[in-house]
């Protein structure tokens, strides 16, 4: 008569898997692997230890249908996507009832703001086509609230190349957008 040792086969159908080995081979891939669905490697580095923390517990459960490393990657993955649900959650916060009221721009006008924004995409690449010293004599003037003096000074020009470039850059506004400059 044959004799069946179970706890041979148990084993056999449930191989032993060594969460350290696979924590010392894997844990910096896990750590990418997960920081690309959370965006935070502070998230992604619990994740991947709630990931060993969940491995240990539940090794005697590994089936050994796949490689213990796609076994791993599977409950990162898991736990990737829970942390991410549960950060997308957190964006959102209750207000006071009556807030968004006080915060609303009564003369908001979505049609204006359309036609500014427009507008805006259209003197952006206009500066864009400019000559780039033209562009930046232009934009130390404008945005960086300078006078001419002081712009020439900051740019090693004379005064009136200052004078000159922020012309041109005028007259090309107003060539392009007639009665709007």
């Amino acid at each position: 008569m044959m004799t069946i040792d179970y706890a041979a086969t148990q084993a056999a159908a449930n191989p032993a898997i060594d969460v350290r080995r696979l924590f010392m081979a894997h844990r910096q891939h896990l750590v990418r692997f997960v920081q690309r669905y959370t965006r935070s490697l502070e998230d992604a580095e619990d994740v991947v230890q709630n990931t060993f923390i969940e491995a240990m517990r539940c090794a005697d459960r590994f089936s050994g249908l796949s490689k213990p490393s796609t076994w791993l990657f599977g409950i990162a993955l898991n736990l990737a996507r829970n942390q991410v649900r549960r950060n997308s959650a957190d964006l959102y916060e209750t207000v006071e009832e009556g807030f968004m009221e006080q915060i609303a721009d009564q003369f908001a006008n979505p049609a204006d703001r359309f036609e500014s924004r427009q507008i805006t995409l259209q003197v952006d690449s206009l500066l864009r086509s400019l000559p780039p010293k033209i562009r930046e004599t232009f934009d130390v003037v404008v945005n960086g609230d300078a006078t001419y003096e002081q712009a020439a000074e900051y740019l090693s020009i004379p005064v009136g190349t200052v004078r000159s470039r922020v012309s041109r850059v005028r007259a090309a506004v107003r060539e392009q957008f007639g009665s709007m400059a």
